[in-house]
Formats: C-alpha cells, sequence, structure tokens
C-alpha cells in the first residue's frame, strides 16, 4: 500500500517527539503512520481553521498544515491539557510550521 501523504517534522516537533512517554511516542507516530496511509479519512483530524489541523490520538496532538504534492508539515505535538486547542498552541504551530517553509522552499516549489 502506497502512501497517500508523506510527514514531513520540524525541528520543534521532533524535539517535542523526543520528550514524549513511550506509549505516547506510540500513540502519535502511529496515528500518523494510518493518516499517512489513509488521508483525510482517518477520523482523529479536527480543522483548527487557517490551514491548521490538529491529529488527536487519545492525549497526545500533533498540529499540522497541508503542503503541495501531498506532503504534512507537523510542526508542534503537544500533550493534551483541555478540550479545545489553546490559542498559544495554534500560533505556535502556524510560526513553526512558516519557519519550515521559509527554510525548505526548494520542496514546495512548483516543477
Amino acid at each position: 500500500m502506497s502512501n497517500l501523504y508523506t510527514a514531513e517534522f520540524t525541528d520543534e516537533a521532533i524535539e517535542q517527539l523526543n520528550e514524549l512517554s513511550d506509549s505516547e511516542f506510540k500513540k502519535i507516530t502511529q496515528a500518523i503512520y494510518i493518516f499517512e496511509q489513509v488521508g483525510t479519512k482517518y477520523k482523529n483530524i479536527n480543522d483548527l481553521g487557517n490551514g491548521l489541523f490538529e491529529l488527536k490520538p487519545d492525549n497526545v496532538r500533533a498540529y499540522f498544515k497541508y503542503a503541495k504534492n501531498r506532503i504534512i508539515i507537523i510542526g508542534l505535538i503537544v500533550l493534551k491539557k483541555s478540550q479545545k486547542a489553546p490559542k498559544r498552541f495554534i500560533e505556535q504551530a502556524h510560526n513553526n510550521i512558516d519557519k519550515y517553509f521559509n527554510e525548505n522552499k526548494e520542496l514546495f516549489d512548483e516543477k
């Protein structure tokens, strides 16, 4: 089975991923893998507006945006503390992803 999407991670998301416990790490990486396989049919995704989405397996959250060529950019990974995504997480995810886009423009240029 080929992937519908490919996940890319910002440096910040990688750091946050490495700080998770083994069970939290497994939950989020498994959810990302499933999303890569099934795409937007995956049930654990919320649209947060302004092009930002939340992947939410259990108590772990990954905030991401879609990029061209079916790439998703994961900008922030956190543990859930409340029902609603805090504004600071949304802002941080946007900033991390925007920085990633700017540093990797060649990946997203139209060919």
